[in-house]
């Protein structure tokens, strides 16, 4: 007899998985598969706070631009934004930065919008797993920081 138990289903489950639907998914904008290809493996929580800071920075900048706070004004977007280029983000923010830095803020935001809602179902599975009693795999980022990848960033997942 088939055990079709909550358990037994998501055993074993791939944290990765929502991200490599996205980046499967021929429906999704270049764009938004690059972002997923580059939250693979960072760590459930981490993952999610760190891009919903870039979302927060992307979101300061739409409102100063809104507000005409012009560049080279002090703006609380040039400010966030520098936060994270400058040391105080981590790789992986800088990388979400980059990919979206040529685009128009607005659609940035979008995007970015998408990859936190993306981020917090993918952490939000830790809870589902753990109630269903389900063994989970080692969690994204335990293993970060191998001979081959020094600083904990390896791109697209591998």
């Amino acid at each position: 007899m088939t055990d079709l138990s909550m358990k037994a289903l998501l055993e074993p489950y791939d944290w990765n998985l929502p991200l490599q639907d996205a980046l499967d998914d021929p429906s999704n904008s270049s764009d938004r598969r690059a972002l997923a290809a580059a939250a693979m493996r960072q760590d459930l929580d981490d993952g999610y706070y760190a891009a919903t800071e870039v979302l927060d920075a992307f979101r300061a900048l739409e409102h100063d631009i809104a507000s005409g706070v012009g560049p080279f004004n002090l703006s609380e977007g040039e400010d966030r934004v520098k936060h994270i280029l400058e040391g105080e983000g981590d790789d992986y923010q800088r990388r979400l930065y980059f990919l979206l830095a040529e685009r128009p803020v607005a659609d940035a935001v979008q995007d970015l919008e998408w990859l936190v809602a993306l981020m917090k179902e993918r952490a939000g599975m830790f809870r589902t797993l753990r109630q269903a009693g389900a063994r989970m795999a080692s969690l994204p980022g335990e293993d970060r920081a191998g001979e081959d990848d020094p600083i904990g960033c390896r791109p697209f997942g591998y």
